[in-house]
């Protein structure tokens, strides 16, 4: 079940947010920015080799109590 959708820039911060229901939009803002710092993180563990492989599947990101982040 898809409950948001984010799209990033390059720069690393949410151009655009969607989430249904909207009463939790909120938490989904909270949510993908905390999944950016993640995806920042990532990407600087893995240094040059994951721009050089230009692999652009990350994996889960990391589990909530109620949502997985991918």
């Amino acid at each position: 079940l898809l409950l948001s959708v984010t799209c990033s820039a390059p720069q690393n911060y949410p151009l655009y947010i969607r989430s249904v229901p909207t009463e939790n939009e909120l938490k989904f803002h909270y949510t993908v920015h905390t999944s950016l710092d993640v995806m920042d993180e990532k990407i600087s563990a893995m240094g040059k080799a994951l721009v050089d492989q230009r692999e652009l599947y990350v994996g889960l990101l990391y589990p909530t109590e109620d949502y997985k982040l991918y």
